[in-house]
């Protein structure tokens, strides 16, 4: 059976490439098995789409898979139709959310023939063997396919309980020369200005439940790997790989206080120094924490990333984001004390957005000098904040709405009591002059910035 694997470009232009960690996972998983694949990674090699039709033309495939992020729609659809085009015959399987969150749409407006639901590891091996064996899809757990002109679910597939025994991906299938061109990043916890950055995958899940966020984990239990695991596969980056710094690639990494105590435990027996980051929610560290912090910062944790996402008490309940702000200026102060730099993001545009509620978020910002990494409000298919702009008629035609939306940083709908053009200028000119205030420059305000010469904070907030 001919088997073909496809990294899709969902930014063609994007200045920096990350190694697929999804992906890798699937690939990983399907090399276990024995299978032989080719694999075409058109983000690294900027495959465009008639390149991809003439590279899969000269071999007849009897599988084709991919998967993306639902906001790469627009490119499944062309994939799939070129797949078709040149064999009928070709079974298509797609995952990741771009499954996940639209069965039903994906598989009745493109020429997709299979979804593979949540988590894919050991789906994606089950469905290729039953293929190869021609025996009945419904089988397999954890798909959605058409069979008699209908859309067909099987059984959920329940969640891995140990990850320790899926391992970590081979990062040996990717052509990572072309990789590390893209994955040197300036730090200050080495002796050189660049180190080679990789990802990895310590958690899956999130036990929250934000009204705007969309994971393949979504309902599934948060679980992590073994701190031995994690560490384990810290050594293998560095001594396999040459990785200098290890940017952790979870929903969340830190789920509590324990969990950071457990990282500093493991990196500080490593005997050897690497750099490395962390995910968390905006209210797990406290003032308290700081000699924690610390100790984080000495074994090599640059920088901390959790989200403030509005200042609005109004926005964050909408939201469900059960937080508040005050939890989130003590976290970031107590951040910068620590000598770790803090990361946040924030989102603009719930219906209950004004122009003051944006200043009062940027005001919160500029406190705990932070920039943060700004996103205007993209509804996701299976949120509740999607439900509403359908409900509330925000989005009318769900395929044409799929069709046209990309980044959450590039503007796409409007469900405030704002024009456009103020909604868009208010948070553009408070990014602005916050950026001036910081002494920052930037191409655009709505990327996400790397601080090289953090001012460090005192513990009153004052620089």
């Amino acid at each position: 059976m001919k088997i073909v694997l496809i990294n899709i470009s969902l930014r063609p232009e994007a200045k920096r490439r990350e190694l697929p960690v999804g992906l890798a996972y699937i690939l990983t998983a399907v090399k276990k098995a024995g299978f032989d694949f080719d694999f075409i990674d058109m983000d690294i090699n900027d495959i465009t789409m008639p390149q991809l039709e003439e590279i899969l033309s000269k071999t007849t495939y009897d599988v084709c898979a991919f998967g993306c992020i639902v906001t790469g729609f627009k490119f499944a659809i062309q994939i799939a139709k070129i797949v078709k085009k040149i064999n009928p015959q070709t079974v298509i399987i797609a995952g990741n959310s771009l499954s996940t969150s639209i069965p039903e749409l994906l598989l009745n407006n493109t020429e997709v023939d299979i979804g593979v639901m949540s988590e894919g590891d050991i789906t994606i091996v089950e469905l290729l063997q039953v293929l190869e064996n021609k025996k009945p899809l419904s089988g397999v757990k954890g798909i959605v396919y058409r069979e008699n002109g209908k859309i067909v679910f099987t059984p959920d597939r329940p969640a891995i309980a140990n990850l320790d025994e899926i391992g970590f991906p081979d990062w040996g299938i990717f052509d990572l020369e072309k990789y590390k061109e893209y994955s040197y990043i300036n730090m200050d916890v080495t002796s050189t200005d660049n180190v080679l950055s990789f990802p990895l995958n310590s958690a899956r899940g999130c036990p929250h439940r934000c009204s705007f966020c969309y994971h393949v984990f979504k309902e599934k239990k948060y679980r992590k790997y073994s701190k031995q695991a994690i560490m384990d596969e810290v050594k293998r980056l560095h001594y396999e790989y040459g990785c200098d710094f290890v940017s952790f690639w979870d929903e969340l990494t830190f789920a509590n206080i324990q969990s950071a105590k457990d990282m500093l435990d493991g990196f500080s027996k490593l005997d050897f120094r690497i750099g490395w980051d962390a995910i968390t929610r905006g209210d797990v560290f406290k003032k308290e924490h700081v000699s924690l912090i610390k100790d984080l910062k000495a074994v090599g944790c640059d920088n901390i990333k959790y989200s403030l996402e509005n200042a609005s008490e109004e926005i964050l309940a909408a939201m469900n984001k059960k937080i508040n702000v005050a939890q989130f200026i003590e976290q970031s102060k107590a951040i910068w004390e620590g000598g770790c730099v803090p990361f946040t993001s924030v989102v603009f545009g719930y219906p209950q957005e004004t122009p003051e509620s944006i200043k009062k978020t940027i005001d919160v910002c500029e406190e705990c000098n932070i920039f943060p990494s700004v996103g205007f409000l993209l509804p996701l298919p299976a949120t509740p904040i999607y439900e509403w702009a359908r409900e509330n008629g925000y989005i009318t035609d769900e395929v044409a709405y799929l069709k046209r939306i990309g980044d959450r940083q590039d503007f796409h709908i409007n469900m405030t009591k704002m024009s456009d053009e103020q909604y868009i200028g208010t948070v553009t000119d408070c990014l602005v002059a916050l950026a001036k205030k910081m002494g920052l420059q930037f191409d655009s305000v709505f990327k996400t910035v790397r601080y090289t010469k953090p001012k460090i904070m005192s513990s009153s907030g004052t620089g």
